[in-house]
């Protein structure tokens, strides 16, 4: 591995050791209100995946999502945003004008929102349609109150507010739920793929308002060969073994908070600042660019341009897998 580029520009699927496969997967062609020949579902697949949904809420936060709660799933939390760009495109019957916290939305949701061609991208101080929210943030960690938002439609991606991110064992968006429990114009969008089986890439989209649910599954059928029901399948299965158990969170995290304090520790010797000290787990957002790490350590970063900021900047991600993070601790240490 020493002369190998590290890859810290985005996780790995990590610290899963264990095969998970779909069992008892049975073909749908001909099955009233299943979706394509080549959706694989047991006869109680689809409920299963639904209820998945909901364990996750009751097992990491003590939550109880309210009954009229609709599920879309999909291939990510990228994808089921642009989802609900298309779903509210559809619903108005006009062009969007949609504005986020975080500018890599913009560089992930470009590209997937072609097939919705009227969005208008709105600068963070205007008032838009739809407000897109990443809380915590990546990578400054930032947590936005969902009651200081004043666009009709909100639309927030959670996907970083799980134990093995914040070491919070409830939601810090608490204010969130509760304008979902009584504002159908709220939208949530969450991802296991960061749970640790990011290879498998299924996130789901919450909504409790009906057109919104029709039109979000529409746009997933459109990009999709099928309905991720066989990944919802994977996921539910790897849920359940590994976790929703406490321990394993406890474990990811401890490792994760020992990466990042041997970053710290080392950092100075190498003259490198940090740009968020208050941030979420596996992300260092670092004044170093991209080339720099490159040149220094032969690790690979992501650019501080995906963030709204300058090149100058790179975030480094130490959720990558242990023999990659031992090779980068031998250099770190030099």
């Amino acid at each position: 591995l020493q002369n190998e580029m590290i890859i810290a520009r985005i996780g790995e699927p990590y610290l899963m050791e264990d095969t998970i496969s779909p069992f008892n997967c049975r073909l749908t062609a001909d099955y009233a209100n299943q979706n394509g020949g080549l959706s694989y579902l047991h006869e109680e697949t689809d409920a299963k995946n639904r209820q998945l949904i909901h364990d996750y809420y009751k097992d990491s936060f003590d939550k109880t999502l309210p009954n009229d709660t609709k599920i879309v799933f999909g291939g990510g939390t990228t994808m089921m945003i642009a989802a609900c760009y298309y779903a509210l495109h559809k619903k108005l019957n006009r062009a969007i004008d949609v504005k986020t916290n975080s500018k890599v939305c913009y560089v992930l949701h470009k590209k997937m929102t072609k097939i919705v061609p009227e969005i208008n991208w709105k600068e963070a101080n205007m008032y838009a349609d739809l407000s897109v929210i990443v809380s915590p943030s990546n990578p400054l960690g930032v947590i936005t109150d969902a009651q200081s938002l004043k666009e009709k439609y909100i639309l927030y991606d959670v996907v970083y507010d799980k134990y093995i991110f914040t070491g919070q064992k409830h939601s810090v968006n608490e204010s969130l739920y509760e304008e979902f429990a009584k504002n159908p114009g709220v939208f949530i969008a969450c991802s296991f793929s960061k749970l640790g089986i990011a290879g498998v890439r299924f996130g789901f989209l919450l909504t409790r308002d009906e057109e919104i649910a029709k039109y979000a599954k529409e746009y997933v059928d459109i990009i999709s060969v099928t309905y991720p029901t066989s990944n919802a399948t994977v996921a539910r299965l790897a849920y359940y073994k590994h976790f929703n158990k406490s321990s394993f969170d406890i474990y990811i995290y401890k490792k994760l908070e020992a990466r990042k304090a041997f970053f710290l520790e080392h950092a100075p010797k190498h003259g490198i600042k940090l740009l968020n000290i208050g941030y979420i787990i596996p992300y260092i957002y670092t004044d170093k660019s991209v080339e720099w790490w490159i040149e220094t350590f032969n690790v690979e970063t992501r650019p501080g341009e995906d963030f709204d900021d300058t090149n100058e900047h790179s975030r480094f991600n130490i959720m990558i897998s242990d023999k990659y993070w031992n090779e980068f601790m031998r250099r770190f240490r030099m």
